[in-house]
Formats: structure tokens, sequence, C-alpha cells
């Protein structure tokens, strides 16, 4: 078995990633735009399609927080979104279980913006999406705290 940071080489190798040494400031801007957007999704008087937006929202910024803090970027180009999802447990384990749920974000995403289909999603759907984003910002918020130590103490 191929452990998670030697899939991330090795997807540097195929230039899916590219390596990347973040600023704090950086970082916080991913973070501080993740937790609005959750927060955002959250209020009682966003709509449907706008908690839809503001979760994957949440989730995309959180996914460049990880990959920055784990030294990596993803492309500029077509499918860049797609990369971070695609690639998001080799950066967070913790997030496997969610990927499913990431995946469909992204396709209902991409279809609603590319082809103008309507997002529908039920309760349960809402909320296992809530779930993984928060699974998500724990685990990156931890990173973070662990970079930031990382820094303070000299040590790369």
């Amino acid at each position: 078995m191929v452990s998670k940071p030697s899939n991330l080489r090795n997807l540097l190798a195929a230039s899916v990633f590219h390596p990347h040494q973040p600023s704090f400031v950086e970082l916080e801007t991913h973070l501080g735009l993740a937790r609005d957007a959750l927060h955002d999704a959250g209020l009682k008087e966003t709509s449907a399609s706008g908690r839809f937006i503001g979760l994957y929202n949440a989730g995309h910024q959180f996914m460049l927080a990880a990959f920055k803090i784990s030294g990596y970027r993803s492309g500029d180009g077509a499918g860049h979104r797609q990369n971070l999802f695609a690639s998001l447990e080799h950066a967070v384990p913790a997030t496997e279980k969610d990927k499913p749920v990431f995946e469909k974000a992204h396709r209902d995403r991409n279809n609603a913006e590319y082809h103008g289909m309507p997002v529908i999603y039920s309760g349960s759907e809402t909320d296992a999406l809530t779930s993984a984003i928060k699974n998500l910002q724990e685990e990156v918020e931890l990173m973070f705290r662990d970079w930031k130590k990382q820094r303070a103490s000299g040590s790369k």
C-alpha cells in the first residue's frame, strides 16, 4: 500500500500539484473565508441553494488550506478543484470516509454552474455535507495549529 504522503509526492511528480510554501496571512485568509462561508450557510434565512454554495465554498477553502499546509497547491488550470476534491484524503487522511459526500457536492456544483442544473439537496444530504465540512474544518484547524507551532519553534 502506498502511503498518503507518497501519493502526494506522486501527484507532484505528475504536475497535478506544485510545491508551495504558504504564508501565515495566506492560510489565515483561506481559513477565514471558510469559516465565514460555513457560518453563513448555517443561517436560518439562507436559501437552500445559498446553503449548498456556502458549504461547498467552505469545503473548497479548507481544502486549499490543507494542501498548502502540507506544502502543495493545485494547478491553476481546468480541473484544479477536481484535483483537490479527488485527492483530499492524501492531505487529510481523516476525510477519506467523507470522500463520496465531497465528490457529490463537487459534481452538483459543476452541474449547476456549468450546465444550469438545479441543486436539490435533501435535509439528510445537507446534514451529511455539513458534517463532512465540519470534520474537515476540525482536521485543518489542527494542521494549522501544528504548522504555526513548527514555524514558531524554527523547524520546518
